[in-house]
């Protein structure tokens, strides 16, 4: 009897299966990831327009009340609020689109 070289239909559909789940689980693994970076990009141009209200808003006289307006895309209402003699509370919150992120900041005023 001759010994055959090679692999068998059933070794053959069991590799096939293998790399498909293999496969299922590397592309759902990618697509998680691309998602994560894009709300981490998201949560970082918001962050950065905080950042750049903040200077620009609380850079003069600071008073109790809401003020508004837009930057870059980006919806924002910012309220300050006396805390102590010379202490202010800046509440901003930032909209685009769907997405919506709330910061808050103490301000020293002289």
């Amino acid at each position: 009897m001759k010994h055959q070289a090679g692999f068998t239909l059933l070794e053959m559909l069991a590799a096939l299966t293998l790399m498909a789940v293999c496969s299922t689980v590397l592309l759902v693994a990618f697509g998680q990831s691309a998602r994560s970076l894009s709300q981490v990009a998201h949560s970082d141009r918001l962050t950065h327009a905080a950042l750049t209200i903040f200077d620009q808003e609380a850079a003069g006289r600071l008073s109790n009340g809401v003020s508004q307006g837009e930057l870059d895309g980006i919806r924002w209402q910012l309220t300050s609020t006396r805390q102590q003699t010379h202490i202010f509370r800046l509440d901003l919150v930032l909209s685009e689109g769907p997405h919506q992120a709330r910061f808050s900041t103490l301000k020293a005023r002289l």
